[in-house]
């Protein structure tokens, strides 16, 4: 517990690059928690322009179903 508590700031950058980049090799990890953050070859020269959070977007908004359940899933009585 005590280690937990002593690395705390470790483990909140940590697992703030995993929210960010999903998957980190051991010298990103190294280097993240020495203050550098993962370069990454994104394959074009384009430049992107950052989010505002690290979790993609799902896309456009479902047409929401109203209470009559005019197709959506509604539950089934088990037999």
């Amino acid at each position: 517990r005590r280690i937990l508590t002593e690395k705390r700031n470790d483990l909140e950058i940590l697992a703030q690059g995993l929210l960010e980049y999903e998957t980190l090799s051991g010298d990103e990890i190294m280097g993240l928690l020495e203050g550098r953050a993962p370069v990454r070859d994104t394959g074009d020269d384009s430049p992107t322009p950052p989010r505002s959070s690290p979790v993609p977007s799902a896309g456009k908004a479902r047409p929401k179903q109203g209470p009559e359940g005019a197709g959506g899933l509604e539950p089934q009585p088990q037999a």
